[in-house]
C-alpha cells in the first residue's frame, strides 16, 4: 500500500479539505517510492534515529557539493545568504535559498529541524549535505526557502517565542528575496514540533500580525495537547520523550574535525541541545499535570484556521509501521470540530526517523511528492 493510499485510509474517521490532494499525488507514486537498496538499507538501520548511518544511504543522491565546498555559487541557479541574524540571540540563525531565475511573490517555505536543531546535521561528513537539501528542494518548486537554527531557552516557552521572532523576520524580510510573507509555509521535524506546535497553539507569542503562517507539516514528533489522552503511550500528550532508541550501527561514526563537522555559528552543541525524543541534555524539568494544562495548545489547535499536515514515517522508533498514535489521536479529536479543523495524515511508507527528511530532493519522492501536493491545494 503506498503512503497516500494509506493517508487516505487514515482520514475515513475525518474526511475534510485535506483529502482533495490524495489523488493528484497518488498518479506520481509509481516513480517515487524509495529505491530498493535504500529501504533495504534503511530496514538493516531499524527503527531508530540514526542521522549517520541514514545519511550514508542518501549522500550519493545529492550533489557533489555541499556546505563545506568553497566554490562558488554552491548550487548551479540558487543564491544562499547564509547566517543571517533574525533575533537577540548569537544562534538565532537563518539560511534563506532563492532560485536565480522565477519571478517576485513566490511561496516561503520554513523549515525548523530536529535533534539539536543544526541547519546543517553535523553527525558525519556524510550528514553535512543535510538540510540544504530541503532549500534547493523548495527552490526549484518555486519557492523561497527559510532554514531555522535553533538552540534551547531557560523558559519552557523560549523555544516558540524564537519561531515567533523567525516569522517576524520573514514578514518583514523575506521581499529582498523574492517571497511573499503573506503565504508562507513552516515545516518541523522531530523535536522541531515541540517549538511549532507550541508557538501555533498559543496566540500570546504571535506577532502583530498574527500567526502568520498558511500552513504547518509537523513529521515525526509532538507536544503538549493536555488533556488529550494519547493510546497506548499510558498518558496524555505532552511536549519531550516522543521517541526512544536513537543510537548508531555505523560503529566509527562519532563526531569530530575528521569527519568534516561544522564549526562556528551554525553549530549547536549536545550540552546545549533542546529536550526530543527520550530527554537531552538542556531539557527542562518535568511540570505537574494543572501546569501541563494550562500550558496546551489543544483549545487553539481547535480553532485554528492553519492547515496542517501530520506525517509518520514508517520506521519511525515505536511505530510499528503504523501512524503516529499522537498525529492519530490528535487528528481524530480535531476533525470533531468539523472539516474545516481535519488536517491531513501521511505515512510514509518504507522511511525512517531520518529519510524522511533526507529523502528531500532526490528520485526518492515518497514524502516530498505528497507534501508538494498538499501545499498546492492550500489557499
Amino acid at each position: 500500500m503506498n503512503s497516500e493510499i494509506r493517508t487516505a485510509k487514515n482520514r475515513s474517521r475525518g474526511a475534510g479539505r485535506a483529502i482533495l490532494w490524495i489523488a493528484a499525488a497518488a498518479a506520481g507514486m509509481a516513480r517515487a517510492q524509495v529505491p530498493p537498496d535504500i529501504e533495504a538499507g534503511l530496514r538493516k538501520i531499524g527503527p531508530i534515529v540514526d542521522p549517520a548511518c541514514t545519511a550514508k544511504l542518501y549522500r550519493p543522491l545529492m550533489p557533489a557539493n555541499d556546505v563545506n565546498s568553497k566554490v562558488t555559487p554552491l548550487y548551479a541557479g540558487i543564491t544562499i545568504a547564509r547566517d543571517r541574524s533574525f533575533g537577540s540571540h548569537p544562534k538565532d540563525l537563518l539560511d534563506v535559498f532563492t532560485a536565480d531565475k522565477g519571478g517576485r511573490s513566490r511561496p516561503v517555505l520554513i523549515y525548523i529541524p530536529g535533534g539539536g536543531g543544526n541547519k546543517t546535521e553535523q553527525q558525519a561528513r556524510e550528514a553535512n549535505a543535510f538540510y540544504d537539501n530541503i532549500g534547493r528542494w523548495a527552490t526549484r518548486n518555486g519557492m523561497v526557502a527559510v532554514l531555522m537554527q535553533r538552540h534551547p531557552g531557560a523558559n519552557w516557552d523560549d523555544p516558540a517565542r524564537d519561531v515567533s521572532v523567525l516569522i517576524q523576520w520573514v514578514e518583514g524580510n523575506i521581499g529582498k528575496y523574492k517571497g511573499n510573507p503573506e503565504r508562507i509555509f513552516i515545516w518541523a521535524h522531530s523535536a522541531g514540533n515541540g517549538p511549532l506546535g507550541t508557538y501555533i497553539g498559543r496566540p500570546q507569542l504571535w506577532g502583530p500580525k498574527g500567526v502568520g503562517v498558511k500552513g504547518a507539516i509537523f513529521m515525526s514528533g509532538q507536544w503538549n495537547v493536555a488533556p488529550l489522552e494519547i493510546p497506548g503511550t499510558g498518558g496524555r500528550g505532552a511536549q519531550g520523550a516522543a521517541f526512544a532508541g536513537a543510537g548508531s550501527t555505523c560503529g566509527a561514526d562519532q563526531p569530530g574535525a575528521s569527519l568534516g563537522i561544522i564549526a562556528g555559528p551554525s553549530a549547536v552543541s549536545p550540552a546545549e541541545a533542546p529536550a526530543g525524543r527520550g530527554g537531552r541534555a538542556g531539557a527542562l524539568p518535568p511540570v505537574d499535570a494543572a501546569t501541563q494544562l494550562a500550558r496546551s495548545t489543544l483549545p487553539e489547535f481547535e480553532k485554528s484556521a492553519v492547515e496542517m499536515l501530520f506525517v509518520s514515517a514508517e520506521l519511525d522508533p515505536g511505530a510499528n509501521g503504523a501512524m503516529s498514535a499522537f498525529y492519530q489521536a490528535l487528528h481524530d479529536e480535531l476533525c470533531k470540530k468539523g472539516p474545516d479543523r481535519c488536517p491531513a495524515l501521511l505515512m510514509a511508507k518504507d522511511e525512517s526517523h531520518m529519510s524522511e527528511v533526507f529523502s528531500i530532493d532526490t528520485g526518492d519522492k515518497t514524502v516530498s511528492g505528497p507534501i508538494l501536493a498538499w501545499m498546492k491545494k492550500v489557499k
